[in-house]
């Protein structure tokens, strides 16, 4: 059974990460990744789970940011929403987790900037 995708019209952000523009969140969460990290097969079905009702950018940044930290933890491998947010950045922009050999802080993605 495929979860609808009408409230994914919220995006994140390109300052964050570096992304270099917004992403959307259905873009940023795909549903593998998901599926991987979360209870939800999709970033609709977590969003849907919550106790908000989500039409948008603007009622998804109105969730209170406690409870949303709240849903997150109970319903992924995260404490809170900034943790599950850089991990889901990290993988789109496929940064790698672990530092260089040298301690160096510039990873592959520096390329991919456009």
């Amino acid at each position: 059974m495929r979860e609808e995708h009408s409230a994914l019209d919220a995006t994140v952000s390109g300052e964050i990460g570096g992304l270099g523009g917004d992403v959307t969140l259905d873009d940023l969460f795909g549903d593998d990744w998901m599926a991987a990290h979360t209870d939800s097969e999709s970033i609709a079905g977590f969003i849907e789970s919550c106790s908000h009702e989500v039409e948008g950018q603007e009622s998804f940044e109105n969730i209170p940011e406690r409870e949303w930290d709240d849903h997150v933890a109970a319903h992924s491998e995260f404490d809170d929403w900034r943790s599950m947010l850089s991990a889901a950045v990290e993988s789109y922009v496929g940064v790698a987790q672990t530092p260089t050999p040298e301690g160096g802080a510039e990873g592959p993605s520096a390329e991919a900037s456009e």
